[in-house]
């Protein structure tokens, strides 16, 4: 189901796999879509995001702030 909802989603999907079952049941996803009302449900689900660059700030480390940390530029 995750998958399937990432991938109506438009998001590029990567999955690893070497077992035969599970490379047929990712594949599988293509076979059918989530209906209205499950794709309603999914959206109440709340969100929780992280941030692995935060993993760097720490009060004793060299960056004490995601401020500190990264400075907006790309």
């Amino acid at each position: 189901i995750c998958l399937r909802w990432a991938h109506e989603q438009g998001v590029s999907l990567i999955v690893k796999s070497f077992d035969k079952k599970r490379i047929k049941e990712n594949l599988d996803i293509f076979d059918w879509k989530l209906s209205q009302d499950e794709l309603h449900k999914i959206s109440e689900i709340p969100q929780q995001k992280g941030y692995a660059a935060l993993e760097f700030v720490h009060e004793a480390g060299p960056y004490k702030s995601a401020q500190e940390f990264w400075d907006g530029e790309i």
